[in-house]
């Protein structure tokens, strides 16, 4: 019993306020790729905790259950008695109709983004086509006088990039634009964005899950800015993101400019472009030893505090 009411605690209080914690270390400039990390095992383990949750609910097994249809027995008996159910009975159904809405909901908006994936599907394979010459992860050069660079993802990702980019800015600064790209699909950020924008439009009542989209969307473009920003020094990307040109985006495409512009440039001059392989490695494990493990052994610690003080 401990257990599941430290794990409920923990669960509800990383729900509604472990975008906190997230927001307080990127407003300290944490490494981008920590601070994705974060999210993503945050966004993952709110729900992984919740399926848990509601399983112990609706699946007590003890001396006195046998499992679901043991209390879906013991639900019709007092039914067809006249009776209404016990309160253990009543908080398993609870728990099966909480955890049957939450598989329909996420069921619903997958579903919805597969049928929106599937109407798009003749432009991306139009795309595709037209890059079948191109060599894995080289762009594909497209006819158009303005410079833009967007990337696509998918099993097979892909680099769109115009004319107008390669006349119109320096061969360095369009190296820091591939190498943004690039960084997009090597770090699966479309996946990343459509994992945290699904959970979101599943569970829009949990405050991590509505704020974790926006911030991904930002994270993964400071992500990509510090790797290009390795490769090919801050003063090629920085004059890349001021000339680049945002636009209207296909379903699951990223592009470089449009997102928090002014705050990648003030972030590139000051030479923010992440700590090295180690730091990030080390950020990264702490980061999701707390996302996992912290919240459930804090609710842990105060249950057992509670139970000491009114023993």
């Amino acid at each position: 019993m401990t257990a599941l009411v430290a794990l409920v605690a923990g669960t509800l209080l990383f729900g509604w306020h472990g975008h906190r914690v997230l927001t307080w270390l990127a407003d300290r400039r944490v490494d981008p790729t920590i601070l994705l990390t974060g999210w993503v095992l945050s966004t993952l383990g709110f729900v992984a905790s919740l399926f848990v949750m509601l399983s112990l609910v609706a699946l007590p097994v003890d001396e006195h259950h046998a499992g679901a249809f043991g209390l879906a027995g013991n639900c019709w008996m007092a039914l067809s008695s006249g009776v209404l159910p016990g309160t253990a009975e009543a908080v398993a159904a609870a728990g099966v109709v909480a955890a049957t809405f939450v598989v329909a909901r996420v069921g619903l908006v997958v579903h919805g983004r597969l049928q929106r994936r599937r109407r798009n599907a003749p432009h991306m394979q139009q795309l595709r086509l037209l890059a079948a010459g191109c060599r894995t992860q080289d762009p594909l050069w497209i006819e158009d006088e303005r410079p833009l660079a967007l990337s696509i993802g998918g099993r097979s990702g892909l680099i769109v990039m115009s004319r107008g980019l390669r006349d119109q800015l320096t061969p360095a600064a369009v190296h820091a634009t591939l190498e943004h790209e690039r960084a997009h699909l090597r770090g699966r950020h479309h996946l990343i964005l459509a994992i945290v924008e699904t959970l979101a439009l599943a569970l829009p009542w949990c405050p991590l899950l509505r704020a974790a989209p926006e911030a991904a969307r930002d994270i993964v473009e400071l992500a990509a800015d510090s790797r290009a920003a390795r490769r090919c020094g801050p003063s090629a990307v920085r004059e890349a993101l001021s000339r680049v040109t945002g636009q209207p985006l296909p379903v699951g495409a990223l592009a470089m400019a449009g997102r928090l512009t002014a705050a990648r440039l003030q972030r590139l001059s000051t030479g923010s472009i992440g700590g090295s392989g180690l730091c990030r490695l080390a950020g990264c494990s702490a980061v999701a030893a707390g996302a996992l493990v912290l919240p459930t052994a804090t609710a842990a610690l105060a249950v057992s505090a509670v139970q000491c003080a009114f023993a």
